[in-house]
């Protein structure tokens, strides 16, 4: 029990993991040091289960560009963001993409760019600096504009970026750039309000099992 109560507050859960016997997993976030740490548990013990972990935890590493604390810091290894910011509601939405993912899949950073439907064309994250992204698409593509600004309330949406008046610009508040979580939620972003809603289907239906109740 005391294990437990170590692990912080939990953010986001995955109530049943397909991909590892059904198991719940959880999302942890812990300040230490005013850095934001953040953790993925699972109170299972099946088989598979620790390797699960650490498959997500490796994944958040390499597709997120977050970084491992490893102890005595922090007592589990805990995940952080280089600017020691939270950003925890993009962290949430990427860490359920991220459990969609099978177990070993290749771990390869998403591209600041991809096919726009209702653009026809397109669409690129280009980082500015500073935390600052700007939306571009085609000039060719006459719903390029309107995109562009959709695209970018997306992010402010989904990353609790400010949105820069008359652009398609965003900023983190942080000032740091995050092209990995950028790219990683650049589809969500593109589908912002289905990525919400399917978000809080999830969360209404969430319970975290105890281990007497795990199998």
């Amino acid at each position: 029990m005391g294990n437990t109560l170590d692990l912080g507050k939990r953010i986001e859960l995955l109530p049943s993991d397909t991909h590892c016997q059904d198991i719940s997993l959880g999302l942890y976030s812990q300040d230490v040091d005013q850095v934001a740490h953040f953790l993925v548990h699972t109170y299972s013990t099946v088989q598979g289960a620790k390797h699960r972990v650490a498959f997500i935890m490796d994944a958040m590493v390499r597709l997120l560009g977050m970084g491992i604390t490893p102890p005595p810091n922090t007592q589990s290894g805990r995940l952080h963001f280089p600017c020691g910011a939270s950003h925890e509601r993009a962290l949430k939405r990427a860490f359920l993409d991220l459990c969609k993912l099978e177990t070993n899949a290749a771990l390869d950073p998403k591209p600041l760019s991809a096919f726009d439907k209702k653009a026809n064309g397109i669409l690129t994250v280009a980082p500015l600096g500073d935390g600052v992204y700007r939306i571009d698409a085609d000039p060719s593509s006459e719903a390029g504009p309107r995109r562009t600004a959709a695209v970018a309330r997306g992010y402010a949406k989904l990353c609790e970026m400010d949105a820069i008046e008359g652009t398609s610009q965003i900023v983190f508040p942080c000032k740091h750039n995050h092209d990995h979580l950028i790219g990683m939620l650049l589809f969500r972003a593109q589908n912002v309000r289905a990525s919400i809603q399917e978000q809080e289907m999830a969360a209404a239906r969430g319970v975290l099992s105890s281990p007497s109740q795990q199998e």
